[in-house]
């Protein structure tokens, strides 16, 4: 069998058969790949520990029919300081299943998102840093990937440039944030359809919407121009903290709208 080398983050996997594992992985040479760690699941197995997720790894493979088959691994990087932080796993997991769904979207480059994926996960590792903000940039930056940007200086039905005075809603559908005045006209147009139809035009708004204040906006403006303070050391106010949770979790519904699906990894996150 034809054999290659790749290095490759482990973002996903599932058992085979009573002791392997099938792991996907995204390479930098190649994107995603499933490949057949073999034996993986027994106890003291050698690639058992270098198939766990979010490890880095330079792996040999042979090509196989279905999946492709590991016959070498070389551990490169497993993030220790994150596995040791709940809050900072839950978040690296998320990054994990986002690269899982979405891997074949920046296959073309998959060399520099292989970098930005590891240099994303390394920056969660640092305790220093602010698990939430470096999260909200890591989402913000794979949208931008995806060509999945938001619409944040501007609104998306009008065009006109956005202020803190003029926002109102982020809109999933629309792919960003409406202003006040396209609010209220639309509202205003709803009433005028009638009640039994503005009623379901009303429901199907507010499932695609959601409201947005001056400062989650301008944390969304500061993570997605990559300006957004992520030190620790300085300390951050709790009203900052909160506006900065609640950017990332408009994104992080923005981004389930688009994948069609929740992401799972979240469930952990939101108990936290």
């Amino acid at each position: 069998m034809p054999t290659y080398t790749v290095h490759a983050v482990n973002v996903g996997s599932f058992a085979l058969g009573e002791t392997d594992k099938v792991l996907t992985i995204f390479s930098a040479e190649k994107g995603l790949i499933k490949a057949v760690a073999k034996g993986a699941r027994k106890p003291g197995s050698k690639i058992a520990g270098r198939a766990d997720v979010l490890n880095v790894n330079k792996l040999l493979l042979a090509t196989g029919k279905t999946f492709e088959i590991i016959t070498q691994a070389e551990s490169i990087e497993t993030f220790s300081n994150v596995r040791k932080d709940l809050n900072r796993l839950s978040y690296c997991l998320y990054y994990a299943e986002l690269t899982s769904h979405f891997g074949l979207g920046v296959a073309d480059e998959s060399a520099s998102y292989f970098d930005f994926l590891c240099d994303s996960l390394r920056a969660q590792s640092d305790l220093n840093l602010d698990p939430t903000s470096l999260c909200l940039m890591f989402e913000l930056k794979l949208l931008q990937w995806l060509g999945y940007q938001p619409e944040l200086d501007c609104c998306v039905v009008c065009r006109d440039a956005l202020t803190e005075y003029r926002i109102a809603m982020f809109h999933f559908e629309s792919g960003g944030i409406v202003c006040e005045k396209c609010t209220a006209d639309e509202q205003k147009a709803r009433v005028s359809e009638g009640y039994s139809k503005s009623r379901q035009t009303s429901s199907a708004y507010v499932r695609e919407s959601v409201h947005i204040t001056p400062l989650v906006w301008k944390r969304l403006i500061l993570a997605a121009g990559e300006t957004m303070p992520t030190d620790l050391s300085g300390g951050s106010s709790p009203t900052i903290a909160r506006a900065t949770e609640a950017g990332r979790r408009i994104i992080q519904t923005y981004i389930e709208y688009r994948a069609g699906r929740n992401m799972k990894s979240l469930e952990l996150i939101g108990k936290l």
